[in-house]
């Protein structure tokens, strides 16, 4: 697969992706999160559903539509399953949906939450990413063992394999991230919690993406983002190529 190849890549132009995660504590706070996102580089904003309701959230979309019209926005509706999910924002401006649990099953060929997604996707006919989470904080814990396994696996029912940390604000190894990608390929990886400018060099030789809050909030939960080091790790995550690897 080619760089070109990678669905990433023709979404955002870019081999390695950066989404701050916004808490919308409240619209206001959340709006000026996503302008401080805007101006720092990021490639789109995934908005979760804690501090506004789930139909909050899903209302307070056309308004983020409206200001920002050519920014991918994303959405993770806690407590929702992703097959529910994508019935409720397919007539909106959503570019991806990002679910905690894609409920991926590491030790089976058979994948029932991946074909119950696959057949919501065909009944809508929508077009954005699934973001999957694989191996996940908080979900039944997959041994390391069989993290490849659990990547291989995903890669047929998800466009972006997303795995994390150990809990909120908490980074994953880069041991994780190498045996992910060992089972994954060149399939997108994504990654999530606790990634921050002075850590994420060691994720971006393995890591295509990089959902982020916490690192770049002013307190975790809080929904600010710090304006500068959101753009030092936009900077830090664009500044990655093959080449810079090789070197």
């Amino acid at each position: 697969m080619t760089e070109t190849d990678n669905v990433l890549h023709r979404v955002f132009g870019r081999s390695r992706v950066f989404l701050p995660v916004i808490h919308p504590v409240t619209k206001e706070t959340a709006t000026q999160s996503i302008d401080v996102a805007v101006r720092s580089g990021a490639d789109g904003v995934f908005l979760i559903n804690q501090g506004l309701s789930s139909a909050e959230v899903l209302d307070f979309i056309p308004e983020v539509h409206r200001r920002h019209a050519a920014l991918w926005i994303g959405v993770n509706l806690l407590g929702s399953d992703p097959e529910e999910v994508i019935g409720l924002i397919a007539s909106l401006p959503v570019g991806g949906i990002w679910s905690d649990n894609a409920d991926i099953d590491e030790r089976s060929d058979a994948q029932p939450a991946g074909e119950r997604f696959w057949q919501a996707r065909q009944k809508t006919g929508w077009q954005g990413l699934y973001f999957g989470g694989v191996a996940f904080k908080y979900q039944r814990e997959v041994p390391a063992a069989r993290l490849p396994d659990a990547a291989r696996r995903a890669s047929p029912w998800m466009d972006v394999i997303t795995s994390s940390g150990p809990g909120t604000g908490y980074a994953a190894s880069v041991e994780k991230a190498r045996a992910l990608r060992s089972g994954a390929g060149k399939h997108p990886l994504a990654l999530a919690s606790g990634v921050s400018p002075e850590n994420v060099a060691g994720f971006l030789p393995y890591v295509d993406a990089y959902l982020v809050a916490s690192e770049i909030e002013t307190a975790k939960y809080s929904g600010r983002l710090v304006p500068e080091r959101t753009k030092l790790l936009a900077d830090r995550i664009h500044e990655w190529t093959v080449e810079v690897q090789r070197d």
